[in-house]
This record gives C-alpha cells, sequence and structure tokens, in this order.
C-alpha cells in the first residue's frame, strides 16, 4: 500500500503542475478592457443578420475587441500570466 502511494503523490503533483501550466499560457484579453456590443434582437435575444448573415453575439464582441485593439485603446490577447505580473 505504501508503495502505491509513494508513486500517486508525484504523479498528482505532475498533473497538477501541468494543468496550471496549461492554465497560465492560455491566450485572454487584458482584464481592463472592457467591450461593449449592442445591436437589434430577435424575439429569442439573437442579434438580427448584418448583411443577410447570421451573426452571433460572440462574434460581434470579437468583432468589436479587434477594433479597440486597431484603433489602440486595448492590447491583444496575451498569455493568462503576463496578466498576473502586472
Amino acid at each position: 500500500m505504501n508503495n502505491h502511494r509513494g508513486r500517486i503523490l508525484p504523479a498528482c503533483f505532475v498533473v497538477a503542475v501541468v494543468a496550471f501550466g496549461w492554465y497560465a499560457i492560455q491566450t485572454v484579453r487584458p482584464p481592463d478592457c472592457e467591450v461593449t456590443v449592442s445591436a437589434f434582437a430577435d424575439g429569442d435575444g439573437q442579434p438580427l443578420p448584418e448583411g443577410g448573415e447570421e451573426v452571433t453575439w460572440g462574434e460581434l464582441d470579437e468583432r468589436a475587441y479587434q477594433d479597440l485593439v486597431a484603433s489602440g485603446r486595448c492590447e491583444p490577447p496575451a498569455a493568462r500570466w503576463r496578466h498576473w505580473l502586472s
């Protein structure tokens, strides 16, 4: 029984370190960049099509964020750990 515990604890530690590392390197938007989206919506709360093409709130949000990045009002996405240092 002790032999199994001796193997399980290091394995759990390695899994935890790998999971934390994966979480830390994920690309995210800067926390101080707020994006506001407005659009006309249908009865289900979904945005109305633009130019005859269906759009989602996520697509509208991403488009607005990219416009803010292009205008220099927001920083581009970076690894999550970089935001922890600022």
